[in-house]
């Protein structure tokens, strides 16, 4: 892997109800399959307990994973997303929830190929639900409207963005509920149009602790 990765993958990461790091590892699982290789993993965890920091530790020998403690943050994902974007190499920044992964083993090559062909400085992909981490339902294309960001999400969540590095764009941390609304809005307003890959690329996972 090159000094700076072409690609960081960011995960906000906390306990979960238990379940993070059992989420977190299930999504390492598909990032260790990934056709592209040149791409680190920046976990900002906000965990209490060990299983995000053994996940991490597990998957050391087959990905580059830095864990960034970040217990001393403010406890919202849009400060702890933050916080995995500002300690990131790469040159394109991949939002990554932990409890959600990359459904396609060309993910992170397709979303690069988008950027690099397109010229556009942020790309938004496919995604579909899953509740059992196997089984996809309700495909999903993002589609952009200029109502988005009150809260009309026709994008899906924050794992399916990726944006150019380098740039003043940031979750708001004032928010919770529309946090990625206002975040499409934000890049939108910084970038214009963004790069849409339809394939569906992320399975955002249901489940009671979401």
């Amino acid at each position: 892997m090159s000094t700076r990765p072409a690609i960081s993958v960011c995960i906000p990461a906390y306990d979960m109800g238990g379940q993070g790091g059992r989420y977190l590892a299930h999504s390492f699982e598909r990032l260790a399959a990934q056709d592209f290789t040149d791409f680190e993993v920046v976990v900002s965890d906000q965990s209490e307990g060990p299983a995000v920091a053994e996940a991490c530790a597990a998957f050391a020998g087959r990905l580059a994973i830095r864990r960034v403690d970040f217990r001393a943050g403010p406890r919202q994902a849009s400060a702890n997303c933050n916080n995995a974007m500002m300690h990131a190499r790469g040159g394109l920044l991949k939002i990554l929830f932990q409890d959600d992964f990359l459904c396609d083993d060309s993910a992170l090559r397709q979303v690069l190929d988008a950027y690099q062909a397109t010229g556009r400085k942020w790309v938004l992909t496919g995604s579909a639900v899953t509740r059992d981490g196997e089984t996809l339902e309700r495909p999903m294309v993002p589609r952009w409207h200029d109502q988005i960001r009150f809260g009309r999400n026709t994008i899906s969540s924050p794992s399916v963005l990726a944006l150019e590095a380098g740039h003043d764009v940031w979750f708001d941390e004032n928010l919770i509920w529309l946090m990625d609304a206002d975040m499409y809005q934000s890049c939108h307003a910084a970038f214009g149009a963004p790069a849409i890959v339809p394939a569906t690329l992320i399975a955002n996972r249901l489940h009671e602790g979401r």
